[in-house]
């Protein structure tokens, strides 16, 4: 017998923060959180018969160690976030999120995991050779197959999230700790209630049990998430009312808080610079105004749609929630001028501000260009009763040859 093969397989234990290794295997140091995170768990469930079951259980074990990971690594009250956190818990809220999407395709039909359901089989499936549906994927059969209510604003910011995980994944990207700490917040909140809702009753008693002791866990990290998040925002909205800029503060592209300031620009003609970049007091991202035009433009109703009806600079975005106002509303990035509603003038088509009752349907240039018709000032011309065949000059017809009643007659 070699050496190789007479050597015995290390087993790791853990005792309070510190790892260690029972004889045979070299010392491993272990990340103390997660160490704690595993003595938490259950042994694993026996094996279940052949055949694709219901709802199998560890996905849906495995996605919660994720979200719990995720919790640790973002958890402000736990120790101060360090980008490694940012790093681990954006890959782990991914990986929560293709594995419960995934079980609830399962709980619904088992073909639904394969990238092309026509092509799926049973053996693939058992041996977990498959190649599974992707996350987008995913969203679009459970939201149309499955009836699963996502919502636009929550499909986006999963479809963000997984944006920020093939960046770090790929290119070993940083992202900024307070934008993505409020992301994963929104995140972590959509999947506690797609467990709830979409999972729970898919298991049985135990494993039902099991899996609302681990929620509770997951709802304390997120409302200490959460509570930082509001503290902080609570603290910036102080300030920003202080200084009296909330009419030019709004919410921010990265973080989704609204707390990014716009800088004014005071040149006109739009250079290429426009001037200060704007820049988000919770996740401290900067802006160009010209980026976050871009951005908000989104698809003019009609040619000149994103002309300022202020300034008349091609800077107005499209449905910008202000920090000021309880609805979107158009924004200029140059001016920081707010219309509620704008549409065109008639007599050249740029926008106006017809937020106001009783606004002109024509710009100030061509309403000062405009020039009323005399019949328009003075009214509709004289009509002549000639016109009619009426003579005003003939005189009266007698009473006894006449229509009209005698004076004393009765009604």
């Amino acid at each position: 017998m070699s050496g190789s093969e007479g050597t015995a397989t290390a087993a790791t234990t853990t005792s309070g923060d510190t790892a260690t290794t029972a004889p045979g295997g070299a010392g491993v140091e272990q990340d103390s959180r997660p160490a704690r995170r595993m003595r938490r768990l259950p042994p694993s469930a026996p094996p279940r018969p052949p055949g694709p079951p219901q709802l199998d259980f560890p996905p849906v074990k495995n996605g919660l160690d994720y979200l719990t990971s995720v919790v640790e690594h973002l958890d402000e009250t736990e120790s101060e976030v360090t980008p490694s956190d940012v790093k681990y818990a954006v890959l782990h809220l991914q990986a929560a999120v293709e594995v419960l999407f995934k079980a609830r395709l399962l709980a619904e039909h088992w073909t639904l995991v394969f990238t092309h359901p026509g092509e799926a089989n049973r053996k693939a499936l058992e041996e977990a050779t498959l190649n599974s549906v992707s996350t987008d994927k995913a969203i679009a059969r459970l939201r149309t197959i499955v009836g699963v209510p996502i919502t636009d604003k929550e499909q986006k910011a999963l479809t963000r999230l997984t944006e920020d995980r093939n960046k770090l994944q790929h290119f070993g990207l940083t992202h900024n700790a307070r934008a993505v700490e409020a992301r994963a917040g929104a995140v972590l909140d959509f999947l506690i209630h797609f467990i709830e809702d979409q999972l729970l009753p898919y298991l049985d008693e135990p494993e039902m049990a099991e899996t609302e002791r681990e929620l509770d866990g997951l709802r304390e990290g997120l409302n200490n998430i959460n509570s930082y998040v509001r503290e902080r925002m609570n603290r910036i909205g102080g300030e920003l009312k202080a200084e009296g800029v909330e009419a030019r503060t709004i919410e921010c592209v990265s973080c989704q808080e609204n707390a990014l300031v716009v800088q004014p620009c005071t040149t006109s003609g739009l250079p290429d610079d426009w001037g200060d970049r704007a820049t988000c007091r919770f996740c401290s991202t900067s802006w160009p105004p010209q980026g976050l035009h871009i951005h908000f433009r989104g698809r003019p109703v009609w040619e000149e749609a994103d002309i300022c009806p202020m300034c008349s600079e091609a800077a107005l975005g499209i449905d910008v929630r202000v920090r000021s106002e309880p609805e979107p509303v158009y924004f200029c990035f140059a001016c920081s001028h707010i219309a509620k509603e704008i549409a065109p003038c008639d007599g050249c088509g740029k926008p106006i501000d017809v937020s106001d009752e009783g606004s002109a349907p024509l710009c100030r240039p061509c309403e000062d260009a405009w020039e009323p018709s005399p019949a328009a000032e003075y009214g509709p011309p004289y009509e002549d009763p000639a016109d009619y065949g009426f003579d005003e000059d003939a005189k009266l017809p007698a009473y006894e040859n006449s229509w009209f009643p005698r004076k004393g007659d009765g009604a």
